[in-house]
């Protein structure tokens, strides 16, 4: 499990980005892990799971693709209200936990 660690804690990981034959300049890669690796993607769903785990708790639907996350309830009750509220609260605190923002606009 150390490779892993050193994967993500490398401080001299850079990344560039190719469209077509034409490349981007070189830039420091600061967290995450980069793009095209084998592993990533892996990485992500075990990363990204806790959060379908948590919200599994309040009666809605959990749609996760890429570094998406769209939630759906059917709202009938003051109940549904409540569980669809802790839900997008849950959201906004694990988001903050892990230094993420939340686009509100989607």
């Amino acid at each position: 499990m150390s490779w892993i660690k050193n994967f993500l804690s490398d401080t001299d990981r850079t990344q560039t980005t190719r469209v077509g034959n034409r490349v981007s300049a070189v830039v420091d890669l600061l967290s995450g892990t980069m793009q095209g690796s084998g592993i990533g993607p892996l990485l992500f769903i075990s990363y990204i799971n806790e959060l379908a785990i948590i919200l599994a708790a309040y009666n809605v639907t959990v749609k996760l693709f890429a570094d998406d996350v769209k939630l759906y309830a059917e709202i009938s009750t003051n109940a549904d209200v409540a569980d669809l509220s802790h839900a997008l609260s849950c959201i906004a605190e694990w988001a903050n936990m892990w230094q993420l923002q939340i686009s509100v606009t989607k």
